[in-house]
């Protein structure tokens, strides 16, 4: 018994190993397996440089990460927020896309890990770090090898090592896959280990490049300069063709490229209380108002009528809500407060009782399955001078934690009495779901202040007829104007607030609208002016129409217009410009400026690695020109982004401090590691990736 709990209390730690594992974008080996699968072209969620994932192995992860994040909130006593499916589908699409593009370079480079290299990461001389720390001693804070080989032992020889109840069998089966799961990633990530170092090997700064980085970031000039200002020409002067855009759009439309987008237009309607709902409950909670103060059974009129059951228990008034507080420092036992409205809810308290004790006791225990016979020797061989240190390996010894009386929903209310009224000996108790204990007090907190109170709470919510009427408003609505101009422009006159939102495949949501996937999943089966059924959403009814449709690409040249304008325009003028100041002669500063009818002014301590400069903002090819400068020479003019400089450096700053050789090679080292963790996006923009997920989630 003793070993299994030992597994059971790994699970959380393995949960965590694998979680880890994962978001550190661990690769699977697994995805040359099912090629006959993969050939059904319509049961895809990607295609990634030819090789399709397939839905099966997809749901399958998904499955698999869902089931990891719903253990890790239950060990904190928390459920999965629902939020957390959507983002789970994009998390594994994100893993497996990545998986598949550096399976290929490692593939392409001959980079593997051996079945011994892998053991001895596993149970060898070289055991990986997330494991150590899962089978750590917390009384040693050192590695419990003899743990892991338990729980090796346990894991894969259940029967030989005497487990037969199937429950157990099941649970220690779940134990297995997720060890198994573990290997591979581990494999996996080794690999990815010595893919990096391979590149980090080729990117090793020099001391060339150290030199002229330390240059490049501390050595600066000051400039003196002539500006003449894009707005100093009339926009009326300067023409802009069609084809003078479509040869800028051409020029600049990589930087625009997007994956395909649904613009839709939506209405939600939020799904609140009508002043009916709140008159009635307001009714309901005066008429209980009195009954409530007085009755014998105010357990029974708090589980009948209150949004929250009876809390049978004591708890420190220190630690209660402020109105809660403020009402039992002032009150006496039996005392009701009037109904108070607030946070969209009716509240009273009465104080039930008062009394002085330990707010929490720390107590250990060994604990026993229900039946288990041995817990009465246990408790014998303990009161008879034992310990708990001395028991058996079979025996599952808990550690010491704390116990307050409001967590007898949590552990029972036998529980919880038992260990308030203990002495100091061993004491027999049993906890919720009929497990046994033998447990000792370790150190009870200082008595405090103490209260039973009742709380009879009934908040407001939106009542069916309210439902009812919000939503068939909306479905008259969406019936009568069923396209999307009518959609659009008879909003506002029934009441109705129209929003757009340009939707990626990739998102998990609409902005401000959490767990709204389903809308998305929708707008990408859509056609251009279909529209949706009623979601309800939270909150909310929500429905939305397909405004327009834009396929992957470039970002179409009508929408980029004004910007591809005004570029093509400050151009123009850029080069009229410095045509008038191709005549100028002598070629010297002073004359350049008399040219541009404008003065001379300086700027200090200009880098190349510093493309803001102060008091003109960010001209990056200004920060070039100068730093390119030698001293004392007048540059050609120069268009920026205000409009065109001439540039001349008056004194050249050295670095304000040392040059130190290693600081420096660190630094860059820094920087190549940070590109090298971008490699797997560099893979990623020169793939050829198809993302059919939102055909399916």
């Amino acid at each position: 018994m003793a070993t299994l709990e030992k597994i059971r209390s790994k699970a959380a730690l393995l949960v965590v190993v694998i979680g880890l594992a994962l978001l550190a974008f661990i690769i699977g080996d697994f995805l040359n397996s099912g090629q006959s699968f993969f050939m059904m072209n319509q049961n895809k969620v990607a295609t990634v440089n030819g090789t399709t994932i397939g839905v099966e192995k997809y749901q399958e992860r998904v499955n698999a990460r869902t089931e990891q994040m719903q253990a890790m909130y239950q060990q904190s006593g928390m459920t999965m927020p629902e939020g957390m499916s959507a983002s789970i589908q994009m998390e594994v699409y994100e893993q497996m896309v990545n998986e598949q593009l550096l399976q290929e370079e490692l593939a392409a480079v001959g980079i593997a890990v051996s079945d011994a290299e892998l053991q001895d990461m596993l149970t060898g001389n070289n055991i990986n770090a997330e494991i150590q720390r899962a089978f750590t001693d917390p009384a040693t804070g050192l590695f419990d090898r003899q743990a892991l080989d338990n729980y090796l032992s346990v894991v894969f020889n259940p029967e030989e090592n005497g487990y037969t109840d199937p429950a157990q069998l099941q649970q220690i089966a779940v134990q297995r896959q997720a060890w198994l799961d573990m290997e591979d990633q581990i494999r996996q990530n080794r690999a990815y280990e010595k893919f990096t170092a391979l590149l980090m090997a080729a990117l090793q700064p020099n001391k060339i490049d150290a030199e002229m980085a330390f240059a490049a970031q501390n050595n600066t000039v000051d400039v003196a300069y002539a500006v003449q200002p894009y707005t100093t020409v009339a926009d009326s002067l300067v023409a802009v063709s069609k084809s003078d855009m479509k040869a800028e759009y051409d020029k600049m439309k990589a930087r625009y490229e997007m994956p395909e987008t649904r613009t839709i237009r939506y209405i939600t309607v939020d799904v609140k209380p009508s002043a009916e709902d709140y008159a009635k409950v307001e009714e309901k909670v005066n008429m209980l108002q009195e009954t409530f103060a007085t009755t014998a059974d105010v357990a029974g009129i708090v589980d009948n009528n209150s949004d929250m059951p009876y809390e049978d228990a004591f708890v420190a008034v220190s630690t209660m809500p402020a109105e809660m507080k403020a009402f039992v420092e002032g009150a006496k036992v039996g005392d009701a407060t009037a109904p108070a409205f607030a946070n969209e809810a009716y509240t009273m308290y009465r104080l039930i009782d008062t009394k002085t004790a330990p707010d929490s006791i720390t107590v250990q225990l060994a604990s026993f399955a229900m039946g288990d016979a041995r817990v009465d020797s246990v408790y014998d061989v303990l009161v008879a001078g034992g310990s708990f240190d001395a028991l058996g390996e079979d025996i599952a010894v808990m550690d010491e934690f704390v116990v307050t009386e409001a967590m007898y929903a949590d552990l029972g209310r036998q529980f919880v009495a038992d260990v308030f009224a203990a002495g100091n000996g061993y004491f027999k108790t049993s906890s919720l779901g009929g497990a046994q204990h033998v447990a000792k007090i370790v150190k009870r907190s200082a008595p405090v202040a103490k209260a039973k109170v009742a709380t009879l709470t009934i908040g407001v919510d939106p009542s069916v007829d309210t439902e009812t009427s919000l939503y068939n408003a909306l479905s008259s609505y969406v019936a009568k104007y069923n396209n999307v101009e009518q959609f659009v422009d008879s909003a506002f006159t029934a009441g109705y607030t129209v929003m757009p939102a340009d939707c990626q495949a990739s998102q998990t949501s609409l902005p401000g609208m959490q767990n709204s996937r389903q809308i998305i999943h929708w707008a990408f089966n859509a056609k251009k002016g279909d529209m949706s059924e009623i979601y309800e959403i939270g909150d909310k009814y929500v429905v939305a129409v397909v405004e327009k449709i834009v396929k992957e690409g470039y970002r179409p040249m009508e929408d980029m217009e004004s910007m591809l304008t005004s570029t093509v325009r400050r151009n123009k003028k850029g080069d009229m410009i410095a045509e008038q100041l191709s005549a100028v002669s002598p070629a010297t500063l002073e004359a350049y400026a008399t040219a541009m009818n404008a003065k001379v002014d300086t700027v200090k301590f200009v880098s190349v690695a510093s493309p803001s400069i102060a008091g003109l903002g960010y001209e990056p090819v200004v920060a070039g020109a100068a730093s390119g400068l030698e001293m004392g020479a007048v540059s050609a003019p120069v268009a920026g982004n205000r409009g065109v400089y001439v540039l001349q450096v008056v004194n050249e700053n050295a670095a304000s401090r040392p040059y130190d050789e290693a600081a420096e090679m660190t630094r860059l080292e820094q920087q190549y590691i940070s590109a090298v963790n971008r490699f797997v996006e560099v893979l990623k923009d020169n793939a050829d990736i198809e993302n059919t997920l939102v055909r399916f989630f």
